[in-house]
């Protein structure tokens, strides 16, 4: 990418204030995850002649949108986010005002906790009615039910736990929840056509490992209905080697429910098992979800998807960090 020049449009409450931030900008990142958390932008502006002491002063929740990529080429849109906090900071060393923003509203994202139990339903009409209080819409891959207790969790945080025990992944993108499952993301490696290849010379460094923490290789699902007096129970093994066994009791209603909930707890335990990450020039086709195959890492060398993905444009330049997962 050299000889490229890195560039980002800034759209604050609707209006394009790339050139008034042109001038005082000095960083900007856009954090990218697959799942468990909100994505998130952050803009570094300097302070010295105090705009951000009077009219320039943002407030929590405004809107924010942002693009990035090089000139002359076709940018990322990175979405919409809004503000969620503001820090000035200064000293002999200049003044800076740090704008941080999420995809998700600061309303939704910092809900009251709730302790309720929600009984047996189908997932996409439970996660139509979260999204529904929280002014949000919901799509993707909904399938099966799903019931249990909320357990001094936000809405937001219930969400992220039911996608994970359903096997999904869930992402805010602007005002929509989307859930995806992660066997249809993992497929995508098969599918050659959808996934890029990095070489290894294209790495500015990598960070590679193994752990055998957390590692599952089995478990078993059980539960008894107090009103039917029935009994299910259901379990699935992974053969991975170093791995240990859980017996999980979880409210189903069929044996073959309580077998896919223990492949679904086995899959998501082992996901950051071989966890691979690396920096590399700035690239906007590296989102979190892509699924890329590394080349001149040996053994290594193989499909991977992103489970995180983080962009950023200083005066250092544009780069890329990814975290990949098998």
């Amino acid at each position: 990418m050299k000889g490229l020049k890195p560039v980002v449009i800034i759209r604050y409450a609707d209006k394009n204030v790339t050139s008034d931030f042109a001038p005082i900008l000095t960083g900007v990142s856009f954090r990218d995850y697959l799942e468990g958390r909100a994505s998130s932008i952050e803009l570094q502006l300097s302070n010295a002649k105090g705009f951000f002491f009077g009219d320039w002063y943002p407030e929590v929740a405004d809107k924010i949108s942002l693009r990035i990529g090089y000139e002359g080429l076709e940018m990322m849109d990175c979405g919409t986010f809004w503000v969620d906090e503001i820090k000035l900071t200064g000293g002999r060393g200049g003044d800076e005002c740090t704008i941080s923003a999420m995809s998700i509203k600061p309303g939704a994202l910092h809900g009251p906790k709730k302790r309720i139990h929600h009984p047996i339903g189908e997932l996409k009409d439970f996660a139509g009615k979260v999204a529904a209080e929280l002014e949000l819409k919901v799509a993707g891959d909904m399938a099966g039910t799903w019931g249990g207790f909320q357990k001094d969790e936000t809405d937001i945080e219930l969400c992220y736990r039911i996608a994970k025990e359903t096997g999904c992944v869930l992402k805010v993108e602007g005002d929509t929840l989307v859930f995806t499952g992660l066997y249809a993301i993992q497929k995508q490696k098969e599918e050659p056509e959808k996934v890029l290849e990095i070489p290894r010379g294209n790495v500015l460094s990598y960070d590679v490992s193994n752990k055998a923490a957390g590692r599952i290789t089995g478990c078993t699902v059980k539960w008894r209905d107090v009103k039917t007096k029935k009994e299910y129970s259901g379990s699935y093994d992974a053969g991975l080697p170093g791995g240990g066994s859980a017996l999980i009791w979880e409210e189903v209603d069929s044996d073959s429910a309580a077998a896919q909930k223990a492949k679904d707890y086995v899959t998501d335990r082992n996901k950051k098992g071989e966890e691979f990450s690396m920096s590399l020039m700035g690239d906007v086709r590296l989102r979190a979800g892509i699924c890329v195959r590394l080349k001149g890492f040996g053994r290594f060398d193989k499909s991977y998807y992103i489970a995180e993905a983080t962009h950023s444009i200083s005066s250092s330049g544009y780069t890329t960090n990814i975290t990949l997962r098998v």
